[in-house]
């Protein structure tokens, strides 16, 4: 049976355990969406500040720094202590950002008051605003919840939701390029091993050359269209499929593909224009019945609160770095839910992408069934693995599903030794 939207969102809410939703005008209506509902809900703290009846002062905030990769610390006047790992694309530009632009914000501030904290270090940067922006709020934020789980002795996740999932079923989002690059017998079988390892529930594919350019442009003729027939044949028809085009296609094109993956029953069609191509996104989106996805790119709330309003996709995708940080990716989730749409963060691959990601999704209100995955040991700024313990269950995945990490903080504890290879970055 083919996956259409309504039996998408209602079998995702109701596995997602949300709650009731509030309904919004239809954009398509002609009618103006009921932003109301969502500016209300942006209006809800998210830090569970009673979890910390007395004052944690920010100390020092650190960038420490291995050639390209970067190591937040934070410490608190009481000596508590956080740490995160830095993009790993966007690491090497930290410094001179988290110095000018960023330490101000947070250092000598009560960390109970980290959603305006993160506010501020957002919205008063206006003419910096972006991706490099929020990878370093984000990497900061991090910290700051390692630091605070750690003082109450509680999950980073905990601090700002309560727990709903403590297990992710996981999606592979691996081989990025071999799937675009090689030949599919050759790039499915590098994905089959993937498979093997994780046993995941679904397998995201790879549509057009991935450029973002939005003109039509493809590794090899008619490569697409033999990769999505070619993975539904090698994984049968109970495998759970999705494809991304990350960009590569105009409205048109994006249709026509849309429909062959309707054709193979594909779980949902992903960023298929430009990521910021929202008009041509919502032509998309009403020429199909396949769930839209999208939203890993934007870091923008009030662009957010657009998407939502007008259902441009049905699963929304904040990626925890490029939007800014968990509190943020949270308050996104929260009106996706108002909304009766879904969410699945998008996890950036290398770092501890995948421990960040594992600590939202815990947390996170109107999940969809499945949450993305690039395997455990992942690559730092420099190419080295970082090396991390969980503090509780270890990390495996067990027929496609993970358990969250339950120790206090990012639930991890990074190598010491890895640490030493890091020196405070000075002028």
């Amino acid at each position: 049976m083919k996956i259409d939207r309504r039996s998408f969102l209602k079998s995702t809410l109701i596995t997602g355990g949300a709650a009731a939703t509030l309904p919004l005008t239809s954009h398509s209506s002609g009618a103006q969406s009921n932003y109301g509902i969502l500016d209300e809900v942006l209006k809800k703290p998210v830090l569970k500040r009673e979890l910390f009846p007395d004052s944690v002062i920010i100390e020092s905030l650190e960038l420490l720094r291995d050639r390209s990769n970067c190591i937040y610390r934070v410490r608190s006047k009481d000596g508590a202590e956080g740490f995160s790992i830095g993009h790993p694309f966007i690491a090497k530009s930290s410094w001179p950002m988290v110095q000018h632009n960023l330490r101000n914000h947070f250092v000598g501030k009560d960390a109970r008051d980290l959603d305006q904290l993160i506010f501020n270090a957002h919205e008063r940067n206006i003419k910096r605003q972006g991706i490099p922006l929020c990878v370093q709020i984000a990497g900061i934020e991090f910290a700051i919840l390692d630091m605070l789980g750690n003082i109450a002795n509680k999950p980073a996740g905990q601090l700002i939701g309560d727990l709903l999932n403590p297990k992710v079923d996981i999606y592979l989002g691996t081989r990025l390029g071999d799937l675009r690059r090689s030949e599919p017998e050759a790039s499915l079988e590098l994905v089959r091993q993937d498979w093997e390892a994780t046993k995941a529930k679904a397998i995201k594919i790879r549509a057009g050359a991935g450029d973002n350019l939005g003109q039509n442009n493809e590794n090899a003729p008619r490569r697409t269209e033999t990769l999505i027939r070619m993975t539904r044949e090698m994984f049968g028809d109970e495998m759970v499929l999705m494809n991304d085009g990350n960009g590569t296609y105009d409205a048109a094109e994006a249709i026509r593909i849309g429909k062959i993956l309707e054709e193979y029953n594909y779980y949902f069609w992903e960023e298929p224009v430009p990521w910021n191509w929202y008009e041509e996104q919502k032509q998309v989106e009403e020429a199909l019945t396949i769930p839209m996805a999208g939203g890993e790119e934007e870091f923008n709330m009030h662009l957010f609160r657009y998407l939502i309003g007008n259902e441009v996709f049905q699963v929304i995708q904040p990626d925890t770095f490029y939007c800014g940080g968990m509190i943020r990716s949270m308050q996104v989730a929260r009106m996706a839910e108002a909304a009766g749409l879904t969410i699945t963060p998008h996890i950036s691959g290398g770092g501890l992408g995948y421990v960040y990601m594992l600590q939202m999704v815990s947390v996170c209100p109107a999940t969809s069934d499945y949450h993305e995955f690039k395997m455990f040991h992942t690559r730092d700024a420099n190419g080295t693995v970082v090396p991390v313990e969980s503090k509780a269950e270890p990390f495996e995945s067990i027929d496609g599903v993970i358990k969250v990490p339950m120790g206090a903080g990012l639930g991890v504890t990074i190598d010491p030794d890895y640490i030493k290879t890091h020196k405070v970055e000075t002028v």
